[in-house]
């Protein structure tokens, strides 16, 4: 865990939104303290997919997603789709493949994501 006195973000939830929401400001340059009730960081993620990693659908759209505020899901899906996603597991090297319905899987472990 980091010493400063002060932090810009403190994240509860190591799962797969916190990571990626402490590695995004992290990347902006942020001071992040990333907090989690689990002995490992991502631990779900593990076991996400029978443990390959179900990391995200082909077929997401606004539409498919009840909120009382339906601009939320139409506003967050157009600044991170699932393609951005996508691009980012192919940069990284991470062979995917998949399955019914659009369910993006990692070939290898979920470790990988």
């Amino acid at each position: 865990m980091s010493t400063p006195s002060s932090y810009d973000a403190i994240i509860l939830g190591a799962g797969a939104a916190g990571l990626m929401c402490a590695l995004t400001a992290g990347q902006r340059g942020r001071r992040v303290l990333l907090i989690d009730h689990a002995d490992q960081v991502g631990k779900k993620i593990l076991i996400s997919g029978g443990g390959r990693c179900n990391f995200t659908n082909l077929g997401i759209a606004p539409d498919r997603y009840l909120s009382a505020n339906p601009h939320f899901a139409k506003s967050a899906l157009r600044r991170y789709t699932q393609h951005d996603f996508i691009e980012l597991v192919d940069r990284h090297g991470i062979a995917w493949h998949e399955k019914t319905l659009g369910q993006l899987f990692c070939d290898g472990s979920a470790k990988q994501i």
